[in-house]
């Protein structure tokens, strides 16, 4: 276990930013730590980091609990949190020596590693100050790996990316974890790249944990599916099923449906379009990580 948490909780006022909050970060996982905006992810992630404290509950790194093994802990863990700030008239070697000397130095082969390791190395004499945004999220984490830790904790690390930055840190993070057998704590709250990237995921909202486990176990086992429907005349399909008990919910797009329902009553949504008179040319069965979100926020929403 290299990261655990028991009824960790914080509350600002009378507001509980996080309550009772308990999550398992094996090693070599990738932990995608998922929720809305608000619902507590960068509170949990400064609690574990030390820089604000819980009003209760507890933490533990490496099977230790946080408190007793202390320094020790921290030494393995590399973290960026939110937009990383560097020293903009500094290149982007000199700004990783003089973080490496906060924590007792680090060698010039090892700052040449870790911005290969980011794709930085041909510009690793340029001031920072001439980096795009993603050059920059790229340096964070180069800064987050200086010291080889077993754990690295990213706190929305593509936030204002364009599609090509996403991409890249994605590809990143799973390099990170393949190739250099890092434990990654991944905070996010873009669904389909959690989907792409992580082995596990929890979800919170309201600060409160609404599910954990395997990517791949719980869209499998969920019963909230999207079967898209195409058919000759999606209007009236629509207004076929729009009473249906089976079917909770109805997205109407050009060409097609997209039924939210359990896949037991697929066969049943089928035969009543087709008694109907409407025509179907494919039936495509899909789950995602955002349809199966969107249940379990909604119903943790009361809606």
């Amino acid at each position: 276990m290299i990261l655990k948490t028991v009824n960790l909780s914080k509350r600002f006022g009378h507001r509980w930013a996080v309550a009772d909050l308990n999550l398992e970060v094996e090693s070599g996982q990738i932990f995608g730590f998922l929720g809305p905006n608000g619902a507590g992810k960068s509170t949990t992630i400064r609690m574990l980091l030390g820089l604000i404290r819980p009003t209760r509950g507890t933490y533990e790194f490496f099977g230790q609990p946080a408190h007793q093994s202390g320094v020790d802990a921290y030494r393995k863990i590399g973290a960026l949190v939110e937009k990383p700030d560097f020293y903009l008239y500094l290149s982007a070697r000199r700004n990783l020596q003089m973080l490496g000397e906060l924590s007792g130095g680090v060698n010039h082969q090892r700052i040449n590693e870790v911005l290969e390791i980011v794709n930085l190395r041909d510009r690793i004499d340029d001031k920072v100050r001439n980096y795009s945004h993603g050059m920059r999220q790229r340096l964070g984490i180069a800064q987050a790996i200086l010291h080889d830790p077993e754990l690295i904790i990213l706190d929305e690390p593509t936030t204002g990316l364009d599609p090509m930055g996403i991409k890249e840190i994605r590809e990143l993070i799973a390099s990170l974890a393949n190739d250099f057998s890092k434990t990654i704590f991944l905070s996010s709250h873009l669904l389909h790249e959690v989907e792409q990237v992580c082995s596990h995921m929890a979800i919170i909202d309201n600060g409160q944990l609404v599910v954990q486990g395997a990517v791949h176990d719980l869209l499998r086992t969920t019963d909230f599916f999207v079967t898209e429907i195409v058919v000759d005349d999606p209007v009236k399909a629509r207004a076929v099923l729009t009473d249906d008990s089976r079917v909770r919910d109805i997205t109407l797009t050009d060409n097609s449906l997209k039924v939210h329902a359990a896949t037991e009553s697929r066969p049943g949504i089928i035969e009543s379009l087709v008694e109907n008179g409407l025509k179907i040319s494919a039936v495509i069965p899909r789950t995602s990580l955002e349809d199966y979100y969107l249940s379990l926020v909604q119903h943790s929403d009361g809606h």
